[in-house]
Order: structure tokens, then sequence, then C-alpha cells
């Protein structure tokens, strides 16, 4: 999601809403101490590693893909991964579910939808993550499970938790909602496993904070092409796609729209921005008046096609496919999430322990 200025800075609005902010971090650490004391007796101790991947700010910090990393490096080590979704945007009445072939994204949501996909890995959804991983183990004999988000969802015992930071957004001003982004405390990132640090250049050293960083390490989100929404056997490498549209129009429904927009930039494209809410259900009515609407229309003749094609993140692709197999305009980015073997090296060797 998009901050507010206040979030970002300390003004007179945030420092307006600092008592109740006050009390979401008293209530946050409550909740943590009862959970450490009591072991989260309302939870059932998983018989597999389970991994929870979460942060401690509001809206996108990379975890979709730094979980497609880890899932791909344990699959290397011939270990068997399952993962967990709340599932956040779903339609659906009835939980948990497993995300399989004839499942729709709106039926368990984009994130744990794009998952499934990507990995191939067994995917349960449920707001009560204990019980989706009752039913992914009913039906699975996993090695490790990965939890998607619930860092703050005590209800699921954990073996390891790993926090996502971005790197542009950082902490905002520091302040727990409603005064800023805060789910919780800072202090609380001195009690997780492992901190990374999604958009830090390879030679930029990792930040330092107030609170202690146990293990930290930086991921890098590689932009490997592009490919058409509606069929995306259809590729384009950067430099191809760069060279035909220089000048597009992009779209974001994700927690952190702008980073998606300043890479296009990166890329050298020119850039019209539309930011839509995190997990925002497309229809197809949305392209049309975004794309019918002002002097530089897509549809304003056939030449406007070729100059300025519709771009969008693949978390966003996966709901636009169904309406947009006859848009050959329309094109996703694809990335390549990078962390250190270093990193891994040390999650593993926790597994294994």
């Amino acid at each position: 999601m998009s901050w507010p200025a206040f979030w970002k800075k300390r003004n007179w609005q945030s420092r307006l809403l600092w008592p109740l902010s006050q009390l979401v971090c008293w209530e946050a650490s409550r909740r943590l101490k009862q959970f450490e004391v009591a072991k989260s007796p309302q939870s059932k101790k998983a018989k597999q590693t389970v991994i929870v991947v979460g942060n401690v700010v509001v809206g996108g910090s990379g975890k979709t893909p730094f979980i497609l990393w880890l899932v791909e490096r344990f699959k290397r080590q011939g270990i068997s991964v399952g993962i967990l979704s709340r599932g956040y945007g779903a339609n659906n009445a009835h939980w948990p579910k497993l995300v399989c072939a004839q499942t729709s994204v709106m039926e368990v949501g984009d994130e744990p939808y794009m998952l499934a996909k990507q990995t191939g890995c067994p995917v349960a959804v449920s707001p009560r993550r204990a019980e989706a991983l009752a039913l992914l183990n009913e039906r699975y004999d996993c090695d490790v499970v990965i939890s998607d988000d619930g860092l703050q969802h005590y209800g699921l015992a954990r073996d390891i938790e790993i926090v996502l930071i971005d790197a542009e957004r950082g902490f905002g001003n520091g302040w727990c909602l409603p005064a800023g982004p805060l789910r919780e405390p800072m202090q609380r990132i001195a009690k997780v496993d492992f901190t990374v640090w999604n958009g830090l250049d390879e030679n930029q050293a990792i930040p330092e904070l107030d609170v202690e960083q146990k293990n930290a390490y930086a991921m890098q989100l590689q932009p490997i092409g592009f490919r058409q929404v509606g069929n995306p056997q259809k590729r384009l490498s950067i430099k191809e796609f760069v060279a035909q549209y220089p000048e597009v129009i992009a779209i974001a429904g994700i927690g952190n729209p702008q980073r998606f927009f300043n890479s296009l930039e990166r890329l050298g494209l020119t850039v019209e921005a539309k930011a839509f809410a995190d997990h925002y259900a497309y229809q197809k009515q949305d392209f049309d008046q975004l794309l019918g609407s002002g002097s530089k229309s897509l549809k304003q003749d056939l030449s406007a096609l070729t100059v300025k094609p519709l771009l969008m993140t693949e978390k966003d692709a996966v709901k636009c496919q169904t309406f947009a197999q006859d848009e050959s305009h329309w094109w996703y980015l694809q990335i390549a999430p990078h962390c250190s073997d270093e990193l891994f090296n040390q999650i593993l060797n926790q597994v294994n322990a």
C-alpha cells in the first residue's frame, strides 16, 4: 500500500496520532510476550520445520520473491516444501483450501496462486494458518513449511523467523500504527532469526539500526525480461522491449507501487504510472477506462498501441490473464530474486539443527 506522507516523516498529523500508536505498540508487545511465555498453547506444534517470512511494517517488502528464491534453493537440496498463506483478498467462504489446477485466483488470492504456479509446491490457504498447516499435513509430507507473512500471527508455532525490509522505505517515521507504518515496535527486529534488506545493491552495506540485527543480508530483484500477460510464452528481452516500446503506461497493485515504477525507469522507459490498492481485484473495465481516456490513450489508433503498451507486475498479471488473451500490448515484468549463498547456508543449518 502507498504510505501517507505523515508515515514517512514525523509531523503534526503523526504526533496527533501518537497516543493511539502507543496503545498499538503496547498490545503488540503484550501478545508477543504471551506467545513467548506460553509457547502458543493454542497452536499445534508442526512435525516439520516452520519458517515464517514476514515484516514489521504495513505494505510490501519483497516477501513473495524471497519465498520464491528460498523454495528454489531448498528444492535443489532435495528438500520438499509446502507453503501457507492467509489468502488476502480472496473471495472464499470455506477455509482452509488447497491451491490446485482448478483453483481460480479469486478463490485464494493473488500471492498464493502465483506461489503455487511458480514453485509447483503445495500451497494451503486460510486466515488461520494453523488450519492451513493441518490441511497441508493431511495431504502432503513436507520437510519444510514456509508461511507467507504471519509474523504477528501467533496461532502458528514457528522454528525460524525471517523479516523482509524494504530498503527504500525502511521503517518510515519509526512509529506504530496509526501514527506510522509499524505493526509492532522496532524491538521485534532483535528477536527474529534473519533480516533481509530488499533493494540494496551488492556493494551497499547493511543499514545500522538502533536494535540488534541477527544474520542481516541483502536481496536484489533483477529484471530478466517481459512476457505477454495473456500469452506468457511470448517473451522479449529487456533490450528488445526498451527499443520497441520506449514509452509505457504502467500499473501496480502491490505493497509499494513506486518501487515497480522506479525499476521501469531505471531500465530506460518513460513511464505514465497508475497505482492501485494492494491486492486489487482487477476487472476488464478498469483497463477500458484507463486506456480509453486522456489525450495519450492507447486506443486512439493502431500506432499508439505499438508506442505505449500496458505494463504490470507478475502479481497483477495473474489476476488479468482471464481477460487478456486478445491483448497483445499487455506485458508484465519478469524478475529473478537473488540472495547470497551464505544466507541460504545459514537458514539450512538452522533447519538441519
